[in-house]
C-alpha cells in the first residue's frame, strides 16, 4: 500500500505488509509510484513468438542478377533468410550443400546451375529445393520428388506476340532445335502460334556441325526465327549462325536473353531476376506453410518479362521504317520493361 502523512510529505511503501522504506525516509512521489507500479501491476507472461522458418539461399556465384533475385525473394518469403555464396568448385559446392543439409531448413533456393544440382545431388529428399536463374534446366534433369523451380523462359506468346507487332506479315516461324531434346518446345510454341495466325516452322538438327546445312535449307522458307533453349544449339556458336543467318535474310530474330540481342538478335523477353525473386518467394511460402510438395509442382514459366531491343538489327528488317515504335507500343501494352541497344 502507498500512504501519506497528514502533511502529504511523506510517502510509504508496503508490499504484503512489509515496508520497503525504513527509518521515515522520504521518497518523492514520481519514484514512489515507480516503485508502487512495479510491484502491483500483474506481469503478464509474454509468449516468445515461435521462431520463424528458416530459408538458405545458395547462389552459383556473386552474379548481380542472382543478388536482385535474393533481394526480390527476400520481399515475399515469410521466413528468415540465410544467404551463401558457392565457390567455383563442385567439391567445394557438395561440401557446402552437405552442410546446410545437416541444418535441415524449412526449404532451399538455389540459384544458378552450380547451386542447383550440387543442391539435387547433396540434399535428397529431406530439404524441399527450388531452382532459378538455370539456362536450358531441361538438361540438367532438374525435376523429381521434393524440387521444383521457375523456367527462364515463357510459353512462347509473348514472343510470337511480339513479331507480330514488329511485322503484321510475319507467317512462318523457324524454330532451330534437336528433337530429341526439344520436341515439347516446338510443340508448345504451336499451341501459342495458331490464335495468332502464324505457322511454326521446325528446323531439326542433331549436331551442331549440320546448323549451316539447314539454315541454308530454310532460306526464303521463313519468314522469323525464334530460339529455343536446346542441348544441341544452345551455344554461343550456333546464336552466332543465327544471327549472321537472320541478318544477311532481313529477317527478325527473337534471342533468349539481352546479352544475345546485345549481340545481333532483334529482340529477347527475358524474365526479370527480380521479378523470379519475387515469385520464388510465392512458391517457398506455398512450400513451407501450406505444405505443398515441391515436386507436384510443375516447373513454374516467368512471371515478369523484361523486353530487350537491338535498334540496329531492327533497323536493317524487311519494311523497318515503324518497327521499334511499334515494339515499344507493344511493350507498353503489356507493361513490359524495355532495355535498349543500338
Amino acid at each position: 500500500m502507498l500512504g501519506a502523512d497528514e502533511r502529504g510529505a511523506r510517502f510509504e511503501l508496503r508490499v504484503g505488509g512489509v515496508s520497503l522504506l525504513q527509518g521515515g525516509a522520504v521518497m518523492s512521489r514520481w519514484w514512489a509510484l515507480v516503485l508502487w507500479w512495479a510491484c502491483w501491476v500483474p506481469w503478464v507472461a509474454v509468449a516468445a513468438e515461435p521462431a520463424r522458418p528458416r530459408a538458405v539461399v545458395v547462389k552459383s556465384a556473386p552474379l548481380a542478377p542472382y543478388a536482385s533475385v535474393v533481394a526480390g525473394f527476400g520481399a515475399e518469403v515469410r521466413a528468415e533468410v540465410v544467404e551463401v555464396t558457392l565457390e567455383d568448385s563442385a567439391q567445394a559446392a557438395t561440401r557446402a550443400l552437405q552442410r546446410i543439409a545437416a541444418q535441415k531448413p524449412a526449404l532451399v533456393l538455389a540459384i544458378g546451375p552450380l547451386a542447383a544440382n550440387t543442391a539435387r545431388r547433396s540434399l535428397g529428399k529431406d530439404v524441399p529445393v527450388l531452382f532459378a536463374m538455370v539456362p536450358y534446366y531441361e538438361k540438367y534433369g532438374l525435376g523429381g520428388p521434393n524440387l521444383t523451380g521457375i523456367a527462364l523462359t515463357s510459353d512462347f506468346e509473348p514472343e510470337l506476340s511480339a513479331l507480330k507487332a514488329l511485322s503484321p506479315s510475319v507467317k512462318r516461324v523457324g524454330i532451330l532445335h534437336d528433337a530429341r531434346f526439344s520436341s515439347g518446345s516446338v510443340a508448345t510454341a504451336r499451341t501459342a502460334a495458331e490464335p495468332l495466325g502464324l505457322t511454326i516452322v521446325p528446323l531439326d538438327t542433331d549436331a551442331e556441325a549440320k546448323v549451316d546445312k539447314v539454315l541454308a535449307g530454310a532460306k526464303d522458307k521463313v519468314d522469323a526465327l525464334l530460339m529455343v533453349a536446346d542441348k544441341t544449339v544452345g551455344n554461343a556458336s550456333v546464336v552466332q549462325q543465327l544471327i549472321s543467318f537472320a541478318t544477311a535474310q532481313r529477317l527478325p530474330l527473337v534471342g533468349l536473353t539481352p546479352s544475345q540481342v546485345r549481340e545481333g538478335a532483334t529482340l529477347a523477353l527475358a524474365p526479370s531476376p527480380t521479378a523470379i525473386g519475387q515469385q520464388a518467394g510465392r512458391l517457398a511460402n506455398r512450400i513451407i506453410h501450406e505444405k505443398v510438395d515441391p515436386g507436384a509442382l510443375a516447373v513454374a514459366q516467368p512471371e515478369g518479362l523484361d523486353m530487350a531491343i537491338n535498334l540496329s538489327a531492327a533497323g536493317k528488317l524487311q519494311g523497318s521504317k515503324n518497327v521499334v515504335l511499334d515494339l515499344l507500343r507493344f511493350a507498353a501494352r503489356r507493361d513490359f520493361p524495355v532495355r535498349v541497344f543500338e
